[in-house]
């Protein structure tokens, strides 16, 4: 994840410098404009990829309620049906002294 967050923040500077208007003298109050717009820019675009991944998330959640959730719980059911009858069955035959 820090790898992308460092892709996105290399982008966002590079698409700040290319539509900033080259002046002639930067100042150190002109760089400090410049990095603070980069700041934004990267603060709106970590925002918009954590709502898309909130969104993808709630995607596949609502995908797996209504595709797999239902076999998924009839296969559970039957292994603890199954694993209890065979934990019965080891009880009676193993003694208890």
């Amino acid at each position: 994840m820090s790898r992308l967050m460092f892709f996105v923040l290399v982008m966002t500077l590079q698409a700040c410098m290319i539509a900033s208007d080259p002046l002639p003298s930067q100042s150190p109050e002109e760089t400090a404009g410049i990095l603070e717009r980069a700041k934004q820019a990267y603060r709106e675009t970590k925002a918009k990829v954590l709502n898309v991944g909130s969104t993808v998330a709630d995607f596949a959640g609502m995908y797996y309620e209504e595709h797999f959730k239902q076999t998924a719980d009839s296969y559970v059911e039957w292994v603890k049906g199954s694993a209890s009858s065979l934990w019965e069955r080891l009880k009676n035959r193993v003694p208890t002294s």
